[in-house]
């Protein structure tokens, strides 16, 4: 399969041999970046499916913590090249779980195998989304072969839909190959409650209340109506601080 390959490396005749030489078997090589700034700015216009990236390049941040920086917002496999085998560098490179480490020089055979099992491995190792739990503040939705970082501030509603759910975001609509009730059981937020059978809102997104409905505005959508079921119609209220008149 073709994946979609960037490379960091700041020598520009290793990353065109690298480059030739991936194309000719027949990856799709996105382009090059030669520091960790021009890297992460690729990697959020490009999403690559799998990044190979040097460990030693120019500029105030080495390859290992441009893959760190990357890692906020896009989950992608990894291979690490580098000349250095000294145990510090072996270990810092080692905590960002790289799919491969390939000391140089290297064989551009090497790379055939430890593509397919870097991408593959990669898709085993996340299928579950459990296992990205340690981040409190957002979840990684799976798109192909990446999981995009999604804060759970900037989610107005999660919905039902068939066989999907539209997970609606201040950016973009998200559909993915589940059931609400299994959304919600990989999802924890206070701010978070299901008001009906297809709706899990945020309600700090509510912006007016107009009896057995909840209106959330959307810069996606113009505005997102999401009806109450009556029994928790009195739980939902009693989250906000609603001014009674008189009479």
């Amino acid at each position: 399969m073709s994946y979609k390959i960037l490379t960091i490396e700041d020598d520009l005749l290793i990353a065109a041999d690298l480059a030739a030489k991936l194309t000719q078997l027949g990856y799709q090589v996105l382009g090059n970046a030669r520091d960790g700034q021009s890297a992460i700015e690729m990697a959020v216009r490009l999403s690559p499916e799998l990044i190979i990236a040097d460990i030693m390049i120019e500029g105030e941040i080495d390859g290992i913590d441009t893959i760190n920086k990357i890692y906020e917002f896009l989950l992608c496999p990894v291979i690490y090249l580098t000349a250095n085998s000294e145990s510090s560098t072996v270990k810092r490179a080692l905590a960002t779980h790289p799919a491969a480490f390939l000391i140089k020089p290297f064989k551009i055979s090497e790379f055939v195998i430890n593509i397919d099992l870097a991408v593959k491995n990669f898709q085993i190792k996340y299928d579950n989304v459990e296992s990205l739990g340690k981040v409190k503040d957002s979840i990684f939705v799976p798109d192909k072969f990446l999981y995009h970082r999604i804060f759970k501030d900037d989610i107005y509603c999660v919905e039902a839909d068939g066989a999907y759910v539209k997970v609606i975001t201040t950016h973009k609509i998200y559909h993915l190959t589940t059931n609400l009730k299994t959304f919600i059981a990989q999802f924890e937020h206070p701010d978070f409650y299901r008001v009906s059978r297809k709706h899990l809102i945020n309600i700090n997104k509510v912006d007016r209340i107009n009896g057995n409905m909840l209106y959330l505005k959307s810069d996606v959508l113009t505005e997102i109506a999401v009806p109450i079921s009556k029994p928790q119609r009195a739980e939902i209220f009693s989250k906000f601080e609603i001014i009674k008149m008189k009479g």
